[in-house]
């Protein structure tokens, strides 16, 4: 007799190879949402105190910057855990390891990347 175990998707993520870059992505998702759970105070040690309209206006964009970054990572786990990390998005071509060891939450191949740039 065998036993049956039911293994989730996470599970097998991290059990392979992959599971450095789930880790790595997972990691900076939590410290993300750290950050934007907090109320956002920048920091002008030395400097002369921002007006509020200029405090509001840089915790807009900061949060902003950071919700963005939030839901890249969340695709690229998405793609990690459905078995087309690496993949790009637009192609399908194999976006280069030296790539993604800088950013694992890339989306595009180069080639992608930059016609897309070309466009807008």
């Amino acid at each position: 007799m065998s036993a049956n175990h039911n293994v989730t998707a996470a599970e097998r993520i991290v059990n392979r190879k992959d599971g450095l870059v789930w880790n790595r992505l997972h990691s900076e998702r939590e410290e993300i949402r750290e950050v934007l759970l907090k109320d956002f105070q920048p920091r002008t040690a030395g400097l002369p105190a921002p007006s509020p309209a200029e405090v509001a206006r840089a915790t807009y964009w900061h949060r902003e910057l950071l919700q963005a970054r939030l839901r890249k990572i969340d695709d690229a786990l998405d793609r990690l855990m459905s078995g087309a990390y690496g993949n790009c998005s637009q192609c399908g071509r194999w976006i280069e390891d030296t790539k993604l060891d800088f950013d694992p939450a890339l989306t595009y191949c180069v080639e992608c990347w930059q016609r897309m740039q070309t466009l807008h």
